[in-house]
């Protein structure tokens, strides 16, 4: 069985801050994040997890994190998520 790896982006209720990431366990992911122990999203609230991707390999997920975290990804991150 293949494992499938998800890149994600989260945005707190005021959307002044954003996360992105990657995980082969959204949800256990996703709970750590609300109990405080990821320490860059510690202080964000309330926040929304979106999927902005998924692929196949650790290898290609951190490219693709990479990506989302660049200038470029950012941009398209606001175009995107500007209207929530």
């Amino acid at each position: 069985m293949k494992s499938e790896y998800k890149i994600y982006f989260i945005i707190n209720e005021t959307k002044t801050k954003t996360y992105v990431g990657f995980s082969n366990d959204l949800k256990e992911r996703t709970r750590e994040h609300r109990n405080h122990k990821v320490r860059t999203t510690r202080d964000f609230g309330n926040f929304k997890v979106y999927i902005l991707e998924i692929v196949e390999s650790v290898k290609k997920a951190r490219e693709r994190e990479r990506y989302w975290k660049s200038h470029a990804g950012r941009k398209r991150l606001k175009k995107l998520f500007d209207n929530l």
